[in-house]
């Protein structure tokens, strides 16, 4: 059976970008009611911690707030090669460079999994403060509803 994660990266502190760390803590929630053969990762703002944790999975979807130009709270999925090729016209993730870097040292250690895919969120605000913007405060639960979808279907 492979080993699967869905993995939320992004900072609490810079408003919308945590909305990947705010997903996996309603995952967890309702657990119960998702595939049993998915680990649920805080991925806190990435960096080399997520490189010891994909070497133990052979999928993994990372959930991150994506500036693709969308409306807040709009949702896609993304592959790792339409993030690189986005990179020059938008800048995607805040976390997008270490990101990035981190799966390419990752394949490097032969150490990365087969498969990578994003689910991203657009923001609307990623400038400090707790708390979501209010657009993505309101759309919360249909977003969660978005990735629950994604989930089961990769899943």
């Amino acid at each position: 059976m492979k080993k699967s994660a869905v993995i939320g990266i992004g900072n609490t502190m810079r408003k919308d970008d945590g909305i990947g760390i705010i997903l996996i803590e309603k995952l967890l929630e309702q657990k119960e009611k998702l595939p049993k053969n998915i680990e649920f990762i805080d991925g806190g703002i990435g960096g080399m911690n997520l490189l010891h944790l994909l070497v133990n999975f052979d999928f993994a979807m990372i959930v991150d707030a994506v500036n693709f130009g969308g409306q807040p709270g709009e949702t896609r999925v993304f592959t790792l090669d339409e993030i690189k090729s986005k990179k020059i016209q938008a800048k995607t993730s805040t976390h997008e460079s270490d990101f990035l870097k981190i799966i390419e040292l990752s394949k490097q250690l032969n150490e990365c999994p087969e498969e990578i895919i994003v689910f991203g969120v657009q923001p609307k605000d990623t400038s400090h403060g707790q708390n979501l913007s209010a657009e993505l405060e309101k759309k919360l639960s249909s977003i969660l509803d978005n990735l629950k979808i994604e989930i089961k279907k990769y899943f």
